[in-house]
């Protein structure tokens, strides 16, 4: 091992051995199990763990001397051990360890940074224990579950089984902390930490067997020895250094089931649009919206109120569709009949146009309809004019007469519901294409995904609302021609 963590490692022992109160900075946060090294790891276990630091030997020594006494202290409770628990270490082995403890010391610039270089080791210590991506976090959090029963009270309720992408640590989390083995008396009665762990691995196993013959689990008889292998290695092998931060490895499991919750609704909402006019748009986005309170009243009760941050991240471009003959349709009949008005403006946005000029001509024909009850398309485009409300590229006053000739009385709610048809698939595509970004970015907090989805799916569900007012009002039959 190289790089900061290993530079951090020595840094720290070698800032202790210099100065043996730097142990006060540490002690209570840092543990030995946090050190990569297994040599590393003894030696602080020796130093800080087992109290070296504080020998009466060293405090007694001249100041000067301090670091040369603890040194050979420390050297001397390594060969003690090794002979207790049948270490393999050989003569010249144990010279090269002195001659390692000697120079520690040596390399470290300033002993005051103890505390910081305890902190690389911590943060080091908990990347090896969840992943870089979180990819061990849900055996982690099993571990700190069976070396203290208590953190299961920590979990229960906000994290859950099916959470665990793993089938097998999913059961095992829901035999011991939403069935509440952890809290089971004979486990509770041990008083040493080590009797606990054993009793309620012992338990886990066998209620697994239990559940599994009484639920019918097509599991083989020959995969039962490698689920005992897993379970014990769960106490062994990998164990965390931290089992009372079992709450913070859950928010890691949690984070990354919030992330493929997400990922997966924008996927089912993206679906809708393969059925012309996206028609179960609206229930999809709104099934996916209750999904998003409940994930986000669970992220709360893991880790506390996060701020809504609504709409965070920027939606991809999408093309809108080529429309500019139903658009010109829509316009047309209005200006023949503008009674059609009445319906067609309770859903018909002027946003749903698209081509140059047409939502400006939407626009005025909605205030003439509603301020003087009659359309006159030349006085509409006069208007524009004279309000300054025509920006460049806005139709001109013979194009606007041209299409009132052109236009088909009735047919504007018809056309209107295919632009709308248009508007709900680029929301609904913008929509999802922002929650993919903020799902893909493993930066992105789960507070900041769950607002980033809810934000554009609540002003997709806007745009597909429209639709069902589209479908169910009434279509005006009259010609109404003037």
């Amino acid at each position: 091992m190289s790089g900061p963590e290993a530079y951090s490692e020595e840094a720290l022992l070698g800032a202790v051995l210099q100065d043996p109160r730097r142990a006060l900075e540490v002690r209570d946060w840092l543990r030995a199990e946090d050190f990569a090294d297994p040599w590393r790891k003894e030696i602080y276990r020796t130093l800080v763990d087992h109290h070296l630091y504080a020998h009466p030997a060293v405090l007694a020594a001249p100041p000067q001397q301090r670091t040369q006494v603890l040194g050979r202290l420390v050297v001397e409770n390594l060969r003690a051990r090794a002979g207790a628990d049948g270490w393999q270490v050989s003569g010249a082995d144990w010279q090269q360890v002195a001659a390692y403890v000697t120079s520690l010391p040596a390399s470290v610039p300033n002993s005051a940074n103890a505390a910081q270089y305890g902190r690389v080791v911590a943060q080091a210590s908990l990347e090896r224990t969840v992943g870089a991506q979180g990819q061990f976090a849900e055996r982690a959090v099993l571990a700190a579950v069976l070396a203290r029963p208590e953190e299961g009270a920590r979990l229960a309720g906000w994290l859950k089984a099916r959470d665990f992408q793993d089938p097998w640590i999913g059961q095992m989390y829901k035999a011991l902390v939403e069935e509440k083995l952890y809290a089971h008396p004979a486990v509770a009665i041990r008083s040493s930490p080590a009797e606990r762990q054993q009793v309620l691995a012992r338990m886990l196993y066998e209620q697994l067997q239990h559940k599994a013959a009484g639920e019918r689990w097509t599991v083989p008889g020959s995969a039962w020895p490698a689920v005992a292998q897993q379970i014990h290695a769960l106490t062994t092998t990998q164990q965390v250094p931290h089992p009372e931060h079992a709450a913070q490895l859950g928010q890691r499991v949690l984070q990354t089931s919030i992330q493929q919750q997400v990922a997966e609704g924008s996927w089912r909402v993206e679906n809708t649009l393969q059925m012309p006019g996206a028609p179960a748009a609206e229930m999809e986005i709104n099934a996916m919206l209750g999904t998003l309170q409940r994930l986000e009243d669970r992220w709360e009760q893991a880790l506390g109120r996060i701020e809504a941050v609504g709409a965070a991240l920027a939606p991809q471009a999408s093309p809108r569709p080529e429309m500019s003959f139903t658009e010109d349709a829509v316009l047309s009949s209005l200006l023949r009949d503008p009674r059609q008005m009445e319906q067609v403006g309770r859903w018909l946005r002027a946003e749903d146009f698209t081509q140059p000029g047409r939502a400006q001509l939407f626009t005025s024909l909605q205030d003439a309809a509603a301020e003087r009850g009659t359309v006159d398309p030349a006085l509409v485009v006069w208007d524009a004019h004279r309000r300054g409300a025509v920006a460049p590229g806005a139709l001109a006053p013979d194009q606007v007469w041209a299409m009132y000739q052109a236009g088909r009385p009735g047919i504007a709610q018809a056309g209107g519901r295919q632009l709308v048809e248009a508007s709900i698939v680029h929301h609904v595509r913008s929509a999802t294409s922002a929650i993919n970004t903020a799902v893909g970015d493993p930066t992105a907090a789960p507070g900041m995904v769950i607002g980033t989805a809810r934000g554009h799916l609540q002003h997709a569900s806007a745009q597909a609302a429209r639709l069902t007012q589209a479908t169910w009002s009434p279509a005006r039959t009259g010609q109404g021609a003037r």
